[in-house]
């Protein structure tokens, strides 16, 4: 193989401005990194190196590993799990109908490509609900927990139903659903000895041991035909409560994929992306977006109404966004031959919208004052 200097050059430079763009600006450097995805592909002429399409690979698996491992299991085991379990669900399932309903209804397109893209459409953001969280000083709170309770099963069911897109059993199946308590009894004893023996050193073996088992459980999964990133998911959730004992290993796993796993994954989605497509189908990506916020807002109001009537409108934004899990979902089915060119750039930039759009309108409700002592 013959490395391309040039595409690698500038690739590694976009890394670099997209980090600065994004504590100048106070920006989510996903986005940064698909906007200069895509125009480095659109305009400079860069193209997706294999080295590019490993990393970008893996950093999907990474992301998805560490959106499982931010899932606390308590959450959804407390006296409010009715309702995180409830608002997960709607704020699921009627967005994938109406973006199902008006794909069918105004395009030609297959019905896998319109299930792709309207699962991706449907997917919320833990990344983008956490931060909003955070500044608005509400982690911590009854709300707090409800909404990242209800995201995190939101997420969930999205990954599952893409599983489900290409899904037929064969024995690997078998034996990955069957091993799974077998991982939850001993992959955390594993990592405990590896840490309390052989952590805490230069090698840093829990690293070496965490993206060896990731590799190994995305590929029992994938030869079970269940996808690589549901195995990714999968064992993040296992990891979730064992891995936060350890007070570096997650910042660790957090760095590593944030400086250069994810941005080779973001960077190579913006890649992907026509702009020409784009700038011919402004009316119908405006659509998948409106569509996906009027259908969460309208499933979701009521029953934060009911439940947190104080921040309804502020909790409803925030299950509005989504960025990630779209984005692995929408990757998976161009990989996957579901979507075409087009229809994963018009996808695509609706799902870095609903990144945008919702988290901008949800700062105007922030919950005031009165409400943040009330919710301590």
């Amino acid at each position: 193989m013959v490395l391309d200097l040039y595409s690698t050059a500038l690739i590694s430079i976009a890394v670099v401005i997209a980090g600065i763009a994004s504590i100048k600006l106070n920006f989510p450097s996903a986005i940064i990194e698909i906007i200069l995805g895509v125009l480095l592909g659109n305009f400079l002429g860069v193209g997706i190196e294999p080295w590019l399409d490993f990393l970008g690979t893996f950093g999907g698996l990474m992301l998805t590993f560490l959106a499982g491992t931010e899932v606390d299991l308590t959450l959804l085991a407390n006296r409010s799990k009715k309702q995180s379990f409830t608002l997960g669900v709607v704020a699921f399932t009627v967005p994938l109908a109406v973006e199902m309903i008006f794909l069918d209804l105004f395009t030609d397109w297959s019905l896998l490509a319109n299930l792709a893209i309207s699962l991706a459409m449907t997917s919320a953001a833990v990344a983008v609900v956490y931060t909003l969280l955070l500044d608005a000083d509400l982690l911590g709170t009854n709300l707090s927990k409800l909404i990242l309770a209800a995201t995190f099963v939101n997420d969930f069911l999205t990954l599952v139903a893409i599983n489900l897109l290409s899904h037929t059993f064969n024995i690997f199946t078998i034996a990955f659903l069957l091993a799974i308590p077998l991982m939850l009894w001993g992959l955390p004893k594993l990592l405990a000895y590896l840490v309390t023996n052989y952590g805490r050193r230069s090698s840093e073996i829990e690293l070496r041991f965490i993206f060896a088992t990731m590799l190994t459980v995305s590929f029992l999964a994938d030869a079970g035909k269940m996808q690589a990133i549901f195995g990714a998911f999968i064992l993040g959730l296992l990891f979730a409560n064992s891995i936060q004992s350890y007070d570096d290993l997650l910042p660790k796993l957090r760095s590593v994929t944030f400086s250069l796993f994810s941005p080779a994954f973001f960077i190579r989605a913006g890649l992907l992306i026509s702009l020409p497509v784009v700038l011919q189908n402004i009316p119908l990506i405006l659509t998948l977006l409106g569509m996906k916020m009027l259908s969460k807002f309208v499933g979701t109001y009521p029953l934060c109404r009911k439940w947190i009537p104080e921040a309804a409108t502020f909790s409803s934004m925030l299950l509005m966004t989504g960025l990630t899990i779209g984005i692995i979902t929408l990757t998976f089915g161009k990989d996957m031959n579901f979507l075409n060119q087009t229809q994963f750039s018009i996808a695509m930039v609706s799902v870095i919208l609903s990144a945008i759009i919702p988290a901008l309108i949800a700062k105007k409700f922030i919950p005031n004052e009165k409400f943040l002592l009330k919710a301590r």
